[in-house]
Order: C-alpha cells, then structure tokens, then sequence
C-alpha cells in the first residue's frame, strides 16, 4: 500500500543519525553480530558506515512520516518517524566542495579511536574500507562516464514497498540533473533488493560474481547506471 501522501523529505540532520545507523544496523550487520562484544562492535561499523556515506555525499535526504495529530509546540521532530535515506554526490558539487561530512565528524573521530584501542573492530574497519577499494575499482568505469553518484539508498523495512524509496529516488535524479548531470551510477550487492534497478530501467554495467564482502563473505556485486 502506497504512504507517499503523509510522508515528506528534508535534509539530514544530526539527530538523524542513531535511527540511520539502526537501520543500517538492522538491514546489514544484525545477522553477523553473535555475541555483546560482537554485537557492540557491529553497531560501531553500523555507526561508521553512515558516517562514511555522509562524508562523501554532497547531499542526503530523508523521508519521514509525521504525525499530524501529535505535533508538539517545537518543530514536531519527537512526532515524526525516519523512514529511509538517500545520500548521493553530484561531482559538480563535490568540485565546489559541498559535502556532509560536518554531519560526519563526530562519528568518524569515535571511531577511529576504537580503531586504535580495539584490535577485532580495527580489523574489521581495515576490511570495510578494502571493500571500499575494491567497488571503487569495479565501478571505474561507470565513474568516468557519469556525473553523479547514488551513494546510499537505505529504507526502513516498516516502508519497503510502499512508494517511500521512489519518491526518495526521484528527488535524488532531479538533484543531479540540475547539477548538470546526464548520468548516474550506483553500487549494489547481494545482500541488497538489487533487482528494485533492473525493474525501473537502470543498466548493469558490471558485475563481479562470488567475490569478498566487507567481511569476507561471497557476496555478488554489481554497478547499475542510470540516464536522467
């Protein structure tokens, strides 16, 4: 069922960020986490990970639902419930040196310091950023032809479905596009709803079948792009 009519898009904010990183937590790391060393650890990465989107997104929105009977005297943020994210670059911004890595820094400076006094969470850091190399080598090419880039593109399993992730994508495209992008491309896996890009059009460009993940599990990775 579509809840597009009651939910709206604005700016991430900094109060944004432990409803981001649990359900970065949730759609990725849950799984893995087996213990409360572990699961502590984990949510460290959930935490770094939304951190690293911000840094190297020029913008990033979320979709909220509010709750119109219930708006308090304030900006009704303790009313409103995140819905999803999407954080993106459009190369001519970043050139200009538009980013949201102020939204970042706080989070980035804890971990790097759990870096330096937790050996298992410094290994799993080294691993996450590993990966990061590696996408960024398969997706090369796609890179070089495009002017923009779909960093994160993350919903709340409670609004999966229901129309929450086009609208968020459709601000996203029309971000690039008066940027002066013609075209984007974006980073996805198995472990993602990748066919959501096959059913709107987008184009795989490449594909890397049964290779590490950030944790050094198999995984399927693949680089869509898009026209706007």
């Amino acid at each position: 069922m579509e809840m597009t009519n009651s939910v709206i898009l604005r700016p991430v904010q900094a109060r944004d960020f432990d409803v981001l990183s649990r359900i970065m937590f949730d759609t990725w790391y849950a799984d893995e986490s087996v213990n409360e060393t572990n699961v502590s650890q984990f949510k460290q990465m959930a935490r770094f990970d939304v951190a690293h989107y911000l840094e190297t997104s020029t913008h990033a929105m979320v979709a909220v639902q509010k709750d119109e009977h219930q708006l308090s005297a304030n900006d009704g943020a303790d009313e409103e419930t995140v819905l999803g994210v999407a954080m993106w670059r459009n190369d001519s911004d970043w050139f200009h040196g538009t980013t949201q890595k102020h939204l970042a820094d706080d989070e980035l400076k804890h971990a790097y310091k759990r870096q330096e006094e937790d050996h298992e969470f410094a290994t799993m850091l080294d691993e996450f950023l590993a990966d990061a190399q590696r996408t960024i080598e398969l997706s090369k090419k796609a890179a070089d032809q495009s002017e923009a880039e779909l960093r994160l593109f993350m919903m709340d399993e409670s609004a999966r479905g229901k129309g929450v992730g086009k609208k968020l994508l459709s601000y996203a495209e029309k971000s690039m596009k008066d940027s002066g992008a013609q075209q984007y491309y974006l980073y996805t896996d198995s472990t993602c709803d990748y066919g959501f890009y096959d059913y709107i059009g987008m184009t795989r460009t490449a594909e890397a079948f049964n290779v590490p993940g950030p944790s050094g599990e198999p995984l399927d990775k693949f680089i869509y792009t898009g026209t706007l």
